[in-house]
């Protein structure tokens, strides 16, 4: 049973950090890890191998009804959401989006932010144009969450980051290695 999960967003600029986050989590990293990065349908699946190439925890393309196990990576493409029944987590899925951003980080957040008070969860917002996130790390925040946003100084561009940092002024803002040593802070195991 998934007991604490990790939630990453990130557009432009987003594929190389979370290539440098996902070669440095550990083998024993505990926590299930689920990304949303703006990209188009097409791309993801070469993605997901270019992220299972450089990580010691095992990558899985989002798919409908597919259950959140601890120590997996999940890439979402279109639109993901999740949800809890009878203390497990799943996916719902749909690949076809309406919606502004694809994956829509918000969606993701937003869902995330209704399960169990049991579930541990950090959203991480990284460079992106745009709002994308703010709204969801909003209420992931308000809902216990730890926040955490990548820096002006990091970000390749600073959109996503500033719009999330304007929602929820009481999260915490860091570079690459300073969110990374947060991650791995969060994933660790618990006896």
């Amino acid at each position: 049973m998934v007991k604490n999960i990790l939630l990453i967003g990130a557009s432009t600029g987003g594929p190389g950090r979370l290539h440098t986050i996902l070669e440095q989590l550990p083998a024993d990293f505990f926590s299930a890890v689920v990304i949303a990065q703006h990209m188009g349908l097409p791309f993801i699946h070469s993605f997901v191998k270019q992220l299972s190439s450089v990580s010691s925890l095992e990558l899985k393309e989002v798919v409908d009804g597919m259950e959140l196990e601890p120590s997996c990576v999940y890439v979402c493409s279109g639109e993901c959401r999740l949800i809890e029944h009878e203390k497990k987590i799943y996916f719902i899925h749909n690949q076809i989006s309406s919606l502004e951003y694809t994956p829509d980080i918000n969606t993701l957040f937003l869902s995330a932010a209704e399960l169990s008070k049991s579930v541990q969860k950090m959203g991480v917002i990284l460079s992106g144009i745009g709002d994308d996130g703010a709204i969801g790390a909003r209420a992931l925040f308000d809902s216990g969450a730890v926040c955490m946003f990548e820096s002006e100084e990091s970000a390749t561009v600073y959109g996503m980051p500033r719009s999330a940092k304007e929602l929820v002024p009481e999260a915490k803002i860091g570079t690459m290695s300073q969110i990374i040593a947060a991650i791995c802070k969060f994933g660790e195991k618990r006896v």
